[in-house]
């Protein structure tokens, strides 16, 4: 029937994007402590903090637009909603669904 294992470079690109974007929300409250030791001026917070949230932006529609290899739509969007769960939001494809034998 369906043999998941061919998906595996999809899957494996949503996997690497998904985990980016975390990345960049786990590192804002160390990043911003940081440049406060560094500089605390409100123009360096705020200058960083921009810079913080073009990345998040950047990041999330990166990982939003990744199309699901199986039915060929968006994997975490779905209409107007933009969730960011282990499945398809369409077809229910497991993001490790290439790894299971």
């Amino acid at each position: 029937m369906d043999n998941p294992t061919k998906y595996g470079k999809a899957l494996k690109r949503i996997r690497r994007r998904r985990m980016f974007l975390f990345s960049v929300i786990l590192v804002y409250i160390p990043a911003m402590w940081l440049i406060h030791s560094v500089s605390p001026a409100f123009r360096t917070m705020l200058t960083s903090f921009v810079i913080w949230v073009v990345l998040l932006m950047t990041t999330c529609l990166r990982a939003a637009v990744c199309k699901c290899p199986r039915c060929g739509n968006y994997f975490h969007v779905h209409g107007m909603t933009m969730l960011f769960l282990k499945k398809c939001l369409h077809c229910q494809l497991h993001i490790n669904a290439d790894r299971t034998t």
